[in-house]
């Protein structure tokens, strides 16, 4: 049984549409047809749905039974990796990361962050008022997650999905490739990490580790972005592929 995932709590009788990306694949395919049974997933239950409707490029679903809690943890679908910089500009990339659908933010002091690990910890409790106040404006069913800042050191102990998508931009002298190049040979379906660096860059030992984690190295045409909008930008594109914006 094929399975999808939806982004808002559901329950039995309800009625919802799959997102774009994964319309799109179910009519190219053909192998599901009206009637037939899926298996949808949110981020804390499984259900049992029917497909109602197949017509105008969107598929349909009315769920018909809960299965129950999930029995693994949801891995976000976009994950950016944001290296510390000044309360404001990293309070206004919180901000407008919720507003886009940023399902996870994860903080991080690399070589030339502007902003400690230490100095940014007395911020978290202020961050997450931020997500609050941000997720009610913009009515979002669940608050971007954003965890406690680590040193960039630290990042392979996050366990990052082996099925996803890790792209760092990086504007250093090495073997990167535009956004489209890369994204054009991805499922986009999987789970993506977006990795940002400080306004100065990337040190080689920062390099190293995206290295040593199989990150793909990025670079975005036309103008520079600063480091505050550089994830939002990159966040939204990824989301509009992934038919979520």
């Amino acid at each position: 049984m094929q399975n999808f995932f939806v982004r808002h709590k559901l329950t039995i009788g309800d009625v919802t549409h799959l997102s774009d990306s994964d319309s799109k694949l179910i009519l190219q395919e053909k192998k599901l047809n009206l009637e037939d049974l899926v298996q949808i997933e949110t981020y804390e239950r499984i259900f049992l749905a029917q497909i109602s409707d197949m017509e105008n490029n969107s598929i349909e679903v009315e769920i018909m039974e809960d299965l129950g809690e999930r029995k693994t943890e949801y891995i976000p679908s976009i994950t950016i990796i944001q290296s510390l910089s000044n309360d404001s500009k990293f309070n206004y990339f919180v901000e407008k990361s919720v507003e886009i659908g940023v399902e996870k933010i994860i903080p991080v002091e690399s070589k030339y962050s502007l902003r400690s690990k230490n100095k940014a910890i007395r911020d978290y409790g202020f961050w997450n008022k931020l997500v609050r106040d941000a997720t009610e404006q913009s009515r979002n069913t669940f608050p971007t997650i954003i965890e406690k800042p680590i040193y960039l050191k630290e990042l392979p102990e996050k366990n990052l999905s082996e099925e996803s998508i890790k792209l760092c931009l990086a504007t250093e002298a090495i073997d990167s490739k535009f956004l489209e190049e890369i994204l054009k040979d991805e499922d986009i379906r999987k789970p993506v990490y977006i990795a940002i660096g400080p306004e100065k860059g990337w040190h080689p030992t920062d390099i190293q580790i995206f290295k040593d984690l199989d990150f793909k190295f990025i670079k975005l045409k036309g103008n520079i972005l600063r480091t505050e909008t550089t994830g939002l930008v990159i966040g939204s594109i990824i989301k509009y592929l992934k038919g979520e914006i």
